[in-house]
C-alpha cells in the first residue's frame, strides 16, 4: 500500500537550523518512507492525507515505563523509591494475563493519543513471571498497532534490603524483603526468556522486540546480569535496566562492588550500544564518560525522579561527552501519566537551577532529540527510526497547526519542547497504518476497554485501605533511607 502526506505544511528536521522544512510530502510504501520532498501529480497511491496546516514528527519513542502501573497511577505522594517500592508492591495483587494485557493497552491509548508511536516496556509480573503474562503484554501491542519491546523485569537479589539488614533495620522480615522467595532461580529465569524471544522477537514484520530486562544492579545477582547480557546478544536483542536511581543505591552498589556500579559493567562487558540503562542519575563524571565510550543509552526520566526525590541525572554532561540519551515516562504510579511531551517539558526546564553557566541548560532541540533518535537508539533503531528521512521506518505523528498550543507558532522546536501537550495531535501513523485519525484509535474499542478497566480496577486491592503489614513495611524502608540521607554524602562514598 502507498500513502501520501500530501504538502505539509512543516516537517521535523533537526538538521534544519529552525528544525523544520516546509511545504514538502511524505510518501510511504508498506511500511517504509520512500521519498519527502515534491512528489509528482502522478505519482500512484492508494490514499491521501492532507498535509496542510498539519506538522509532521518522528513518532515520539517512550523509552522506559512499567505498563502494570497503570492500574495504580495516582495512589502514592510523599515517598522516596524505597518506601514507595513497598507500596507499590504491598498494593498490587496478583495479575491476571488479562490484567496485563488491560494495562498495555491504557498505555499504549493514552500514549498514541499523545503522539508516541512507540515504548520500551520494563515488564514486571506479580507474583512471579511467566509466559502468559508476557504473552498478554505483546498481544496488547499487536492488537493497538504500536511499535513496543518489551523487557521482562526479573530480580534474583536485593543488596539494599542486605545493606540495610546489616544496619540493623530489619528489613529481610517484611513482606517486600521476602518478595524474592516466590521468584524462579536463574536457569529458569533465562529458560523463560529464550522462549519469549523464540516467539515474540521481531513479530509483526519487526514492530515487536524483545529485552532482557535485570531490574539494576542492587536487584540482581552477578549472574543473572551477564547472563542476561549473553542471551540479549544470542539472540540479536537489547538489555534494559534501572541504574543509580537513588543516593541509597548507589551507596549499597558501592558496598558491593567496591567501585560503582558504571565501573563494574564496564569490566564486565555489560555496557554498549545494545544496552539502555534508566535514571542514570547518581554517576560520577568518570562513569558518565564510560558510558559515553561504550556507546550504552541513558534514559532520562524527570517525572519520576521529580515525585519520588531521587535527584537529576547529569543530562548536560551526558550530552556534552557524546552519550546517547532518551527519555521515558516511567511508570504511571511514579509519574502518574504516559504523555511524554509532559517528560519533554521538564527535562527541558529542571535542570538550570543547578547549572550558573546559562549556556549550558537543556535546549528544546536537546530534548526533541531525546525524543526521538535517543529513542530510536534504545529501541535498536539508529538508522530507520526517529526521523522523517527516505528509508526510515514509517512512524510519523501530525500535529494541527490551528491547535492553541501552536498559536502562534513562533518557533517549531521551542512549541514542541515548552507548549505542547498532546492535545494538538491529530493523526498518527505506526509502521505505515493509521492508527489515530483525527484523534481517535482506528484499532480497537476504546469506551470498551475504559469501561473494563474501571470495573476491574474498582475491586482491586490498592482501593481498600492499607494493610498494617504494607505500612509497616513502608515505615522501615523509610527509616533507612533518611539514615542513609543523612549520613552519607554522595562525595564521600567509597
Amino acid at each position: 500500500m502507498r500513502l501520501l502526506i500530501k504538502a505539509c505544511s512543516l516537517i521535523l528536521d533537526l538538521n534544519e537550523p529552525r528544525g523544520v522544512r516546509s511545504d514538502e510530502s511524505i510518501l510511504i510504501e508498506g511500511n517504509r518512507i520512500i521519498a519527502v520532498g515534491t512528489i509528482p501529480a502522478d505519482t500512484p497511491v492508494d490514499f491521501v492525507i492532507d498535509g496542510q496546516q498539519r506538522f509532521a514528527i518522528p513518532g515520539l519513542i517512550n523509552a522506559h515505563t512499567h505498563s502494570p502501573e497503570n492500574y495504580v497511577r495516582a495512589t502514592a505522594e510523599g515517598l522516596p523509591l524505597e518506601p514507595w517500592l513497598a507500596l507499590l508492591y504491598g498494593i498490587s495483587e496478583p495479575y491476571s494475563p488479562r490484567d496485563h494485557y488491560l494495562c498495555c493497552l491504557l498505555g499504549a491509548i493514552e500514549m498514541l493519543l499523545s503522539g508516541v508511536t512507540s515504548v520500551l516496556d520494563h515488564f514486571w509480573m506479580v507474583p512471579a513471571p511467566t509466559l502468559d503474562a508476557l504473552d498478554a503484554g505483546m498481544h496488547a501491542y499487536r492488537d493497538v498497532g504500536m511499535r513496543a519491546g518489551i523487557a521482562p523485569l526479573f530480580r534474583d537479589a536485593m543488596y539494599d534490603v542486605e545493606a540495610g539488614e546489616a544496619l540493623g533495620f530489619h528489613l529481610q522480615e517484611t513482606f517486600y524483603g521476602r518478595l524474592n522467595d516466590a521468584l524462579p532461580k536463574v536457569p529458569e529465569m533465562i529458560a523463560l526468556q529464550d522462549e519469549f524471544f523464540r516467539r515474540w522477537h521481531g513479530a509483526e514484520g519487526g514492530r515487536l522486540s524483545c529485552y532482557t530486562g535485570p531490574s539494576g544492579t542492587q536487584w540482581a545477582s552477578d549472574d543473572l546480569l551477564i547472563e542476561s547480557m549473553a542471551q540479549a546478544r544470542r539472540h540479536g536483542g537489547g538489555l534494559h535496566m534501572h541504574l543509580s536511581e537513588t543516593r541509597l543505591q548507589d551507596w549499597a552498589q558501592r558496598q558491593r562492588f567496591g567501585k560503582t556500579p558504571v565501573a563494574w559493567l564496564a569490566e564486565h562487558d555489560l555496557l554498549g550500544p545494545d544496552v539502555s540503562l534508566a535514571h542514570s542519575v547518581w554517576i560520577t563524571d568518570r562513569d558518565v564518560q564510560t558510558i559515553a565510550e561504550h556507546g550504552a543509552c541513558v534514559v532520562h526520566n524527570p517525572a519520576a525522579n521529580l515525585k519520588l526525590g531521587s535527584g537529576l541525572a547529569p543530562i548536560r554532561k551526558l550530552i556534552d561527552a557524546g552519550a546517547t540519551v532518551a527519555i521515558g515516562a516511567d511508570g504511571s504510579a511514579s509519574s502518574d501519566n504516559q504523555v511524554l511531551f509532559e517528560a519533554m517539558r521538564l527535562a527541558a526546564l529542571i535542570h538550570n537551577p543547578r547549572e550558573d553557566d546559562s549556556t549550558r541548560w537543556i535546549t528544546a532541540r536537546d530534548v526533541v532529540r531525546m525524543a526521538t533518535d535517543g529513542g530510536a537508539c534504545v529501541l535498536l533503531h539508529p538508522n530507520d527510526l526517529g526521523k522523517i528521512a527516505v528509508g526510515h521506518l514509517a512512524d510519523i505523528t501530525l500535529l494541527d497547526l490551528n491547535a492553541p498550543n501552536l498559536t502562534p507558532l513562533n518557533d517549531p522546536l521551542k512549541h514542541l519542547a515548552y507548549c505542547e501537550t498532546g492535545a494538538s495531535v491529530h493523526t498518527v501513523i505506526v509502521d505505515g497504518a493509521i492508527v489515530v485519525d483525527a484523534r481517535q484509535l482506528t484499532t480497537i474499542n476504546v469506551p470498551d476497554i475504559l469501561a473494563e478497566i474501571s470495573d476491574r480496577a474498582a475491586h482491586r486491592l490498592h482501593h481498600k485501605p492499607v494493610t498494617p503489614e504494607v505500612l509497616e513495611a513502608v515505615a522501615r524502608f523509610s527509616a533507612f533511607q533518611q539514615h542513609i540521607m543523612k549520613t552519607t554524602t554522595f562525595e564521600n562514598l567509597v
